[in-house]
């Protein structure tokens, strides 16, 4: 394995363990953040060769089911993870980063390692390619 992508995995074990830790000692329902939950687990299992189905993604997420799927569609509608159905059970849904999703999720955990590294801060860092507005949907900046 490369070492880019074995500093990847590592930033991205890291977070998930962050997020575990903030949600434990403040509770998931005060700090939500599916979205962010889900791109990392499905970026380790990406490189882990498993498949994620979407129940599994849902209970990752910390959030209602009703939310963790409305969180996936939004992931969907805008390129970052594709579902499938398998098989003849048509409530097996797969779940899979899209190149676009696995290079947004590359290019976070990059920066946070440059953080991490101790690259200074910037006062005003420039949002990258991709955003999440308020409104909780993903968009490309203009």
């Amino acid at each position: 394995m490369p070492q880019l992508t074995r500093t990847r995995l590592e930033m991205c074990h890291r977070l998930i363990a962050c997020r575990k830790i903030v949600g434990d000692r403040l509770g998931y329902g005060m700090c939500p953040s599916p979205i962010l939950d889900m791109l990392l687990e499905l970026f380790v299992t990406t490189h882990e060769r498993r498949p994620v189905y979407s129940w599994s993604l849902c209970m990752f997420a910390h959030v209602p089911i009703s939310t963790a799927l409305r969180k996936m569609e939004t992931m969907e509608q805008e390129g970052m993870v594709i579902r499938e159905k398998t098989g003849r059970d048509r409530r097996r849904i797969q779940v899979c980063l899209t190149p676009e999703g696995r290079a947004a999720v590359e290019g976070l955990l990059d920066r946070l390692a440059q953080i991490y590294a101790g690259e200074p801060l910037s006062a005003s860092v420039p949002p990258g390619p991709r955003h999440l507005p308020a409104s909780g949907a993903l968009s490309s900046q203009d």
